[in-house]
């Protein structure tokens, strides 16, 4: 067993070109695969966990982005069936030069029960934010890339409100999951800074069960419906399956472009072991004669290509995981497809999924070229040198 493992890997060294093109093949590929997996995964994720029946969702009709004007909310916000409500406006803008954050402006007197995941704020950061109109809740990994600390202020250049700069100081920190690139800070403050207390870029609402949800949507979407601006409404699970549907095509269409790359791949690999076994008929007839069986042969073809395809497929995995945990610590810049990574990190368990990855494409596209090789005469190839 020693000679057999030491021989593969006697082969692997003298087709070093060979195997280095290969190898960085095979590593391009998973590491796409892995990076668009992962994207993939998280909306799924994102898209289950978001459907919510009794939370609904109320914009502008016609213009996007949504306007829903303030002198709205106090109707709205008497309609039977409504238990609670909430506003966001979103406050885009730079850090500096290289980073760009998500400020949301909410009210704070609900921030914990409007918001999914947020639920475990303790009640003296709320207070605390209460009192002091600059305070602002971070979420945990971007603290952890600006490191940032409890106290520490900040300055945001809003990309939408040129000129309108807010200064803000962390005074808590959301729970591990939701909103963890997004910063919360109060409405009112937001108001006062850019200029704009007269709308709102969209109001949730919470009912008591679905039944509830349709009949406030559609008395919502009929009393505003000739008004200007007309409003729509719909429940959180109902814009969560049209947003879907919408991505679906997307990602329909990135699932297929990796199925493309995983069968290019395979046929790469398969006319590189086939060439390469075409070259080495004569030892695999001297192989023959020394005792191995056709079973050995082809054992050892396709061990090859699985271990080529195995670390290959680890190191473009590790390569992704390190690249997105280096952009999440602040270690690279989140910038281009650093941020990308940042938005959507990978995780640890991506590595062994390389790893598996990459010995099945080796296994795939080493079978019929090893197939082929167990099946070479020693006649045949003595007969051609003599």
């Amino acid at each position: 067993m020693y000679n057999f493992v030491l021989l593969v890997f006697k082969n692997l060294g003298r087709n070093k070109v060979r195997t280095g093109l290969t190898a960085m093949a095979v590593t391009v590929l998973v590491t796409i695969c892995a990076v668009v997996t992962n994207v993939t995964e998280s909306v799924r994720k994102g898209v289950e966990a978001d459907a919510s029946q009794t939370k609904l969702l109320v914009n502008e009709r016609w213009v996007i982005p949504s306007k829903v004007p303030v002198r709205y909310i106090p109707e709205i916000s008497r309609i039977p069936g409504v238990e609670d409500w909430t506003t966001w406006n979103l406050y885009p803008g730079f850090l500096d030069k290289s980073n760009q954050l998500l400020g949301m402006a909410t009210r704070v007197e609900n921030l914990r029960d409007m918001h999914a995941g947020l639920d475990q704020i303790d009640k003296e950061t709320i207070e605390t934010m209460k009192r002091e109109k600059t305070g602002c809740i971070v979420g945990g990994s971007l603290m952890q890339a600006m490191d940032w600390k409890i106290g520490q202020e900040f300055t945001i250049n809003s990309t939408l409100h040129p000129g309108k700069s807010l200064r803000f100081k962390i005074i808590g920190v959301t729970p591990p999951g939701k909103w963890p690139l997004t910063f919360f800070f109060r409405s009112d403050y937001y108001g006062e800074g850019a200029g704009n207390k007269d709308t709102v870029d969209c109001l949730w609402l919470r009912v008591r069960d679905a039944e509830t949800g349709r009949k406030v949507a559609a008395k919502i979407q009929q009393d505003f419906e000739n008004r200007q601006p007309s409003l729509k409404a719909e429940t959180e699970s109902a814009g969560v399956a049209r947003f879907a549907e919408k991505g679906k095509a997307i990602l329909d269409i990135i699932k297929l472009v990796v199925a493309i790359l995983l069968i290019d791949m395979l046929i790469i690999l398969s006319n590189s072991i086939s060439i390469a076994t075409r070259e080495r008929r004569t030892e695999m007839a001297v192989l023959k004669v020394l005792g191995f069986k056709p079973m050995h042969i082809m054992v050892m073809v396709i061990g090859e290509a699985m271990l080529i395809g195995g670390l290959s497929g680890l190191f473009g995995a590790t390569l992704a995981w390190g690249a997105s945990t280096l952009a999440i610590n602040g270690v690279l810049p989140r910038n281009g497809l650093t941020g990308f990574l940042v938005t959507f990190p990978i995780e640890s368990a991506t590595v062994p999924w390389g790893l598996a990855l990459g010995m099945l494409v080796g296994f795939l596209g080493s079978f019929f070229p090893a197939w082929s090789a167990r099946k070479v005469k020693v006649s045949d190839v003595f007969s051609k040198i003599a």
